[in-house]
């Protein structure tokens, strides 16, 4: 492998290896003042480990000679490691796969991060294929599955292919709605960035025991094989679209955000949402933001208030590594970009996030400039919007009041401190079915308003999609169960 130069001497090289290896050896090759074989020490094991995060251990390398400043080094290294399945990575006699976005299988250089350039050949037993990332100029982590493969293509605006292991029947259909999932996707986040995408299976007690359901390098998606037995990619809208929008973040574009960590998470889900709403339509969107896509009721406002009353909830620009604050990129994450695409308008956000990703392959972009671009694409000051749903924890608890007056309903919108400024919906429902909708702002602790929709009221209802985060009573019960679930009784 070849590391790049530092600015001062190095008397050592500190390497992060995953945890399951052994017996690594290291030789330098350049440059020729250090070359020779160098004695590596196994220093550090991975402290407590967080769930779904890399665990790695460290060693050090010490070359016979200092490196210089402002030299490269050519390192030859080996290692044996056991078969048993790690964090994203497992070798055995079903299947075999390791990817640098989970446990390093290959040494990484502290302080220089696990991406690079490079050629990878696997060599792999007879009758088995072997997929690696598909050839691109910009840095990525080395990512590799083999297996005993059988493979489907389907033509398309993205070509789609399917590595199976064993063969299924509606695989044609199936790729047909993962087709359909792409288009959603690329109008919502612009052309797709690779040639074409594959799907590759891995038997699901393997994906158990390496902790992932699905992973998504880039250009393709290795899934557990329950995700091909669904007779219809229905069932997987919301899942498996947040894993194809991993395609796009953070494959076109890899946050820099620091403090904000989980972004690329929150904005896979929200694709999984998008992808919802355009192919099982605005009711089924709905759901999923109250109480979960009920094919895989996981995240929604729902969960949030769960976590809120669990004692998880903290500020998104605050959200550190951890199982629970990844769970809260899922939730009110998510839930932040729907509403920011609500208050600057589908289309308009749409474009904004076009321009982001424009011939852009594994570019980082900063939280400040995707805040630029929102601003510059909307000619707007959305300043309130991201202070109030990032630097906050928590979420606005809006209370409706009305009564009839003549052919006009009068009401009042109020809320507690902190104040939220949000658009709300505000529905007039009549005897017979009828609806009037009107769109009421407020800013501050209570806004008034008149309707006159032309017809009886029988009721009023604020936000009747949800397309605001907040309380309701119902969350309020959930989140008082969760407080009670976790105070110790007396």
């Amino acid at each position: 492998m070849r590391i790049p130069a530092s600015n001062i001497p190095r008397e050592d090289l500190r390497l992060a290896l995953a945890a399951r290896v052994s017996e690594l050896q290291a030789s330098i090759i350049e440059p020729a003042g250090s070359a020779g074989p160098a004695p590596v020490e196994r220093v550090s094991d991975p402290a407590d480990r967080v769930e779904g995060e890399r665990g790695n251990a460290t060693w050090v390398v010490r070359p016979g000679r200092a490196i210089p400043a402002e030299t490269p080094v050519t390192l030859r290294f080996s290692y044996v490691a056991d078969g048993k399945a790690a964090f994203i990575s497992y070798v055995g006699p079903e299947v075999a796969f390791a990817t640098g976005w989970g446990d390093y299988w290959y040494p990484v250089v502290e302080g220089i991060g696990g991406m690079g350039t490079g050629e990878l050949t696997v060599e792999a037993p007879s009758g088995w294929k072997v997929f690696t990332d598909p050839p691109q100029q910009k840095p990525t982590h080395f990512t590799f599955a083999a297996g005993p493969y059988t493979v489907v293509e389907r033509a398309g605006p993205v070509p789609l292919k399917a590595w199976l292991l064993s063969p299924r029947a509606h695989i044609d259909g199936y790729l047909a709605g993962v087709s359909t999932m792409m288009d959603t996707l690329s109008a919502e986040f612009g052309p797709y960035p690779f040639a074409e995408l594959t799907l590759i299976e891995v038997p699901r007690s393997i994906a158990k025991k390496a902790g992932f359901n699905a992973f998504s390098p880039a250009g393709f998606l290795v899934l557990n094989s329950r995700a091909f037995d669904v007779p219809e990619v229905k069932y997987l809208l919301e899942w498996l679209g947040h894993e194809l929008s991993h395609q796009w973040f953070p494959h076109a574009v890899i946050w820099d955000p620091p403090g904000f960590l989980y972004m690329e998470e929150a904005l896979a889900e929200y694709g999984g949402m998008r992808v919802v709403e355009e192919i099982a339509g605005p009711e089924a969107a709905r759901r999923l933001r109250t109480s979960g896509y009920e094919y895989d009721p996981i995240y929604s406002a729902e969960a949030y208030f769960r976590q809120v009353g669990s004692g998880e909830d903290q500020p998104l620009a605050e959200m550190k590594s951890g199982i629970a604050q990844r769970n809260l990129a899922y939730n009110k994450g998510a839930l932040m970009f729907d509403m920011l695409s609500r208050e600057v308008g589908r289309a308009k956000f749409r474009e904004i996030l076009h321009g982001i990703t424009r011939d852009r392959r594994l570019d980082v972009i900063t939280w400040r400039q995707f805040r630029d671009a929102v601003a510059s694409g909307t000619g707007r000051d959305l300043d309130w919007f991201f202070a109030q749903w990032l630097d906050r924890a928590g979420a606005p608890d809006f209370q409706l009041s009305w009564q009839p007056e003549g052919d006009a309903v009068r009401g009042t919108i109020t809320q507690s401190a902190p104040y939220y400024r949000a658009h709300l919906t505000i529905q007039v429902r009549g005897p017979g079915g009828e609806r009037d909708t009107r769109v009421v702002e407020i800013a501050g602790a209570s806004v008034d308003f008149s309707i006159a929709p032309g017809f009886s009221a029988a009721e009023v209802l604020l936000d009747p999609d949800y397309e605001v985060l907040r309380w309701t009573p119902e969350y309020r019960a959930i989140a008082e169960g969760a407080q009670a679930a976790r105070t110790p009784s007396r």
